[in-house]
């Protein structure tokens, strides 16, 4: 069972006494993540003879937390610096046609937008799907997949609106048209359950900074062995070779797993982060940190829709999410937020309303708090 008071006390935030809920945004370090990246910064200062083989058992075990909680094989995980690296690896790292077609939908976070369209100067289209009532449905989306469409690209959880996509739904509809399908896992990862396998994905991207509580700077990417005939690394080094030792031997044969994307030194402080982060969702059970979200976040729509705000964020049982978004037809962005930081509530505002986004570590005490100060 989740000690959730032993899990609070993990957070500096919560003991002086602020609600932080711009969890979408760059989260707080737990005590034990700080701790993490403290141990890894004194293993290299101090440097003993074993610091190496130290730090990479802890990257081989947040290698393997990434892939329970994906439900992949560890092997089929690369460390990347954030999502959007593992998002160019994709788009700069399959051999386009001319006249291929991209699909993603309006609204999506610059990172998922900008490399595709950078894609144009190779002849390739990029269609957006435009939401209706913050939603994107599976007709809309089965509409677009015509002939010729080699990628479906989503976000899990939309930035701006919280609207959360089915993947199982999505990715069986790209596997029956022969549609690659990419997801930026990074609003999501860290609040729901995932199975990529179940879901038919094909290429996943995340980071650690929002959802996951972890560092900024450490990210992960998922591409299956399967689909190497389609992807290729779009940077390269010793450590990309099946056989990197003896340095001067030049035998260039790539790896036989995904961290053939991992081309240089890893950011390996920050995934030591990444990795005890991990370890706290490990401990309390996503299907636990999943209803508490659900809870908390219901507790603010309910008490801010009684208040007189508007709620932009679909919230039926498969379209919700961590994120709130938030409006009133009365009250300016700007006088809301500096009267919630008065009473020490950290929010932010996003696309010219307020956003709203608690973790599960936090109390319906606190919330009820938000709301009152709304």
């Amino acid at each position: 069972m989740m000690d959730l008071n032993r899990i609070r006390d993990e957070f500096e935030l919560v003991r002086n006494g602020t609600i932080f809920l711009n969890h979408a945004g760059t989260s707080p370090l737990s005590r034990r993540c700080a701790d993490a990246m403290q141990w890894a910064v004194e293993l290299n200062r101090t440097m003993p003879p074993d610091a190496w083989g130290q730090f990479q058992q802890r990257l081989s075990d947040c290698r393997n937390l990434l892939a329970r909680m994906l439900n992949v094989q560890a092997n089929e995980i690369a460390f990347s610096r954030n999502t959007t690296e593992g998002i160019n690896w994709i788009a700069n790292g399959i051999d386009w046609r001319p006249g291929d077609r991209i699909v993603t939908i309006r609204g999506e976070y610059p990172a998922n937008i900008y490399p595709w369209m950078r894609l144009r100067e190779k002849g390739i289209t990029l269609h957006l799907i435009q939401p209706i009532e913050e939603r994107v449905t599976l007709e809309q989306i089965e509409k677009e997949l015509v002939p010729g469409t080699r990628l479906f690209t989503i976000s899990f959880v939309q930035f701006a609106s919280g609207f959360r996509i089915d993947l199982e739904a999505v990715g069986e509809l790209c596997r029956k048209k022969g549609v690659l399908f990419f997801v930026d896992l990074i609003q999501g990862m860290g609040v729901f359950p995932l199975d990529l396998k179940k879901a038919h994905v094909d290429f996943a991207a995340g980071a650690s900074q929002k959802w996951l509580l972890g560092p900024q700077g450490a990210g992960f990417f998922y591409c299956p062995h399967t689909l190497f005939n389609v992807i290729q690394p779009t940077c390269v080094g010793a450590d990309t070779m099946a056989e990197p030792l003896p340095y001067l031997h030049y035998e260039y044969e790539l790896r036989a797993d995904t961290a053939r994307f991992e081309y240089g030194t890893p950011p390996s402080i920050n995934l030591i982060g990444l990795e005890a982060a991990l370890n706290l969702f490990e401990e309390a059970g996503m299907e636990n940190v999943c209803e508490r979200v659900r809870i908390l976040t219901t507790i603010l729509v309910e008490g801010a829709l009684k208040k007189g705000f508007h709620c932009h964020s679909p919230r039926g049982d498969d379209e919700w999410s961590g994120i709130v978004i938030l409006t009133h037809p009365l009250h300016s962005n700007q006088t809301i937020l500096k009267q919630l930081e008065v009473k020490n509530i950290r929010a932010t505002e996003r696309e010219g309303r307020i956003r709203l986004a608690p973790h599960f570590y936090q109390t319906e005490e606190e919330m009820t708090l938000v709301v009152d100060a709304l």
